[in-house]
């Protein structure tokens, strides 16, 4: 028996349109970050076992094809950051408030040191 290909009856619309939306330099800076801040968060003790030397590892993603935000960023050691990427971070022990929360005060601490250089 032949079978003749299905045609649609109605096309495919979208109901909304996708918002597009422009960058400022300020949200340029917010989403990828400086330099300075991940040297500085790096340079912190792991955020699981206190060890080091650490690698920034990102509390979410930024999705697909989408750099992640460097404000949300904290210090893990590369045996715990392969554990994260393997296990997630519950094997660590984290849930997703404490996560937030780790970000934050790493986020605070930063800022902290930059006034207290005299940065901006």
């Amino acid at each position: 028996m032949k079978r003749t290909p299905l045609k649609r009856k109605t096309k495919l619309v979208t109901k909304t349109k996708p918002k597009v939306t422009k960058r400022t330099a300020s949200d340029f800076a917010r989403v990828y970050g400086s330099k300075a801040r991940v040297a500085w968060v790096a340079a912190q003790p792991c955020l699981v076992c206190k060890g080091g030397p650490c690698e920034n590892a990102h509390i979410k993603s930024g999705g697909v094809g989408r750099k992640a935000d460097y404000t949300q960023i904290v210090p893990l050691c590369a045996k715990c950051h392969r554990l994260q990427h393997q296990k997630g971070w519950a094997a660590l022990g984290y849930n997703a408030a404490r996560l937030e929360y780790a970000a934050y005060r790493t986020q605070f601490w930063w800022a902290q040191t930059r006034e207290a250089a005299g940065g901006d």
